[in-house]
């Protein structure tokens, strides 16, 4: 996907005037499961088929976010008088404070961060609810191997909705080569109106989104993850912007919010993101990184490379070798191929 493209999708570079080329650029969005956010972004001068396009789109975010907001009552009902406060993160989090990166955002589940020591407690309430393991993961190697080396539980599945919801009590797994302080992170948590489901305030928000992105996984859907960190940046008010340097250093995050302002510096012009960059980060930047990030994302001749750098630098990150050469080795005897036909859309 070329920057103009990105641009174009956030709503900062007007939409092609050629057919075809805006054919080119749904296409992209959709591929790259941003056509919501392009939607949100686009609302005004468009033709009546790309309208309908866009509405659908609308439409379907709408829906997911509908289905999470009731996830997060039922999440409430399900810990009521424990005293307990989940922080809702990433997607949940947008949708329940409004923010930008919500806007025609779909959503699959809920992801939610308690503290470690509560984590048997929500676990129990959780399956009283109605949830249990997710079938994918419902087998003696997963439940052990999430419960003692991940950041989070296994994943839990409602029997009667089927809607996913994961308990995270830290931000990276327990095995990765960095940390995040979290539980600083939850103590400047903010309560979704006079309900005890939080979620981090706006500095924070965009700190674990850039850990998210860059300091955990293989950045397998780069453009949808620059266009929520773009999102999430433009909120952020000066004083915040100003705030997030000192903040990532506290928490540990000084590296993945560095990265995160350079991308938007580097793919959508923000001059003040880099400025912020390189004054928050004290060392040569990693260009390696910089160099597989963008050659991944603008699908340059290179990329499978680059998409093999950013696969090999995420594992080492996440664990070390001892115990990723045998996961990796158990995974690849478990894995089965699978074919997923895109979904046709009528084009303007």
């Amino acid at each position: 996907m070329q920057k103009s493209a990105l641009k174009q999708i956030v709503g900062i570079a007007p939409l092609p005037e050629k057919v075809m080329d805006r054919i080119e650029l749904v296409r992209n969005a959709d591929a790259n499961h941003i056509l919501g956010q392009m939607a949100s972004a686009n609302t005004s001068d468009v033709s009546d088929r790309l309208h309908d396009i866009f509405r659908n789109a609308l439409l379907r975010a709408g829906h997911d976010h509908i289905m999470l907001q009731f996830e997060i009552n039922r999440l409430e009902h399900a810990l009521s008088g424990t005293g307990i406060e989940p922080v809702v993160l990433k997607g949940g989090a947008y949708v329940a404070r409004g923010k930008k990166a919500a806007g025609g955002r779909r959503v699959s589940d809920l992801d939610i961060l308690v503290a470690e020591d509560e984590l048997e407690e929500v676990e129990t309430r959780l399956k009283e609810a109605g949830w249990s393991p997710d079938e994918a993961t419902d087998n003696e190697y997963d439940q052990a191997y999430y419960r003692e080396h991940m950041h989070e539980l296994p994943p839990l599945r409602h029997a009667k909705r089927g809607t996913i919801i994961d308990v995270h009590h830290r931000l990276l797994p327990k095995t990765a080569r960095s940390n995040v302080d979290v539980a600083l992170m939850q103590q400047s948590a903010m309560r979704i109106a006079e309900n005890p489901v939080r979620t981090f305030d706006d500095v924070d928000m965009f700190v674990h989104s850039a850990v998210h992105v860059f300091a955990d996984g293989a950045i397998d859907t780069p453009a949808r993850s620059l266009v929520e960190l773009y999102l999430l940046y433009i909120e952020l008010s000066s004083d915040d912007a100003l705030r997030l340097k000192t903040r990532a250093k506290a928490v540990g995050a000084i590296k993945a919010v560095s990265t995160a302002l350079w991308a938007i510096d580097e793919f959508f012009d923000e001059d003040n993101a880099l400025a912020l960059s390189n004054e928050a980060l004290a060392e040569k930047p990693n260009f390696i990184l910089r160099w597989a990030i963008a050659t991944k994302t603008l699908e340059r001749p290179s990329a499978p490379l680059a998409k093999l750098l950013l696969y090999i630098r995420s594992h080492y990150l996440r664990m070390p070798l001892r115990l990723l050469v045998p996961h990796l080795a158990r995974k690849a005897v478990a894995w089965r191929p699978t074919t997923k036909k895109p979904i046709e859309l009528p084009f303007p």
